[in-house]
């Protein structure tokens, strides 16, 4: 092999290391910047505590049936409606309505019971109660599996939230109990920025004057 040829083989060599090394580069720098399950968290759940009100509206599928409604939240404060059932919840005491019982039940709720009316309050409290992973996800958004870091105390198997990769706010939240039942939520809009009165998360028996009250604190 003459010497011309031995030079062009080590260049090539060289060029072919060179590239080599710039894909690890890249690729390390992109690990680098991904974010951990507890980072996109944390995210989420700052976006929901430092927005001055959340409304959204959602679609529902539990158990085979389908509903539709609407959600109000101010910090740990949320009234929910939908033709089914509402409830409000003043950061202390919640009151559940049931359409089919005509029936407004009154609580002083475990947090396991805030997300089983509420999901929203998976995000801002899950740092609490659960463990996160991240899961592959479309272009865009953050899918996170939440687990119960204590199973014998929740109700909740596991929780997957999908994320949008901008705003941290969820566009479907996926909920699987012990019993097996699933409770699917697809966020079709949400929006901030309203100044709710207090009394918007209190029942007012106006409202609802036919309903039985059942206290069950």
């Amino acid at each position: 092999m003459n010497n011309n040829r031995c030079l062009d083989i080590l260049e090539i060599m060289k060029r072919l290391l060179s590239i080599l090394a710039i894909a690890v580069i890249t690729s390390a720098a992109a690990w680098g910047q991904a974010k951990s399950a507890s980072q996109v968290m944390d995210a989420a759940a700052k976006k929901i505590q430092t927005m001055k009100s959340l409304s959204a509206t959602y679609e529902m599928n539990a158990d085979g049936e389908h509903m539709s409604g609407t959600l109000v939240m101010n910090g740990d404060k949320f009234h929910l409606s939908s033709e089914q059932i509402m409830a409000w919840y003043d950061g202390k005491t919640q009151w559940s309505y049931s359409a089919d019982t005509n029936e407004v039940n009154i609580i002083e709720p475990t947090p396991e019971e805030l997300v089983a009316i509420n999901p929203f309050v998976i995000i801002s409290s899950f740092k609490k109660a659960y463990t996160p992973t991240l899961l592959k996800s479309a272009a865009g958004t953050y899918k996170v599996k939440l687990v119960p870091m204590t199973k014998s105390a929740s109700q909740i198997k596991e929780v997957t939230l999908t994320l949008n990769a901008k705003s941290y706010l969820p566009s479907y939240i996926s909920l699987t109990l012990d019993s097996g039942n699933k409770l699917d939520i697809k966020v079709k809009s949400i929006k901030g920025g309203t100044n709710y009165p207090h009394s918007t998360f209190v029942f007012n028996k106006k409202q609802l004057p036919k309903a039985e009250i059942v206290d069950l604190r």
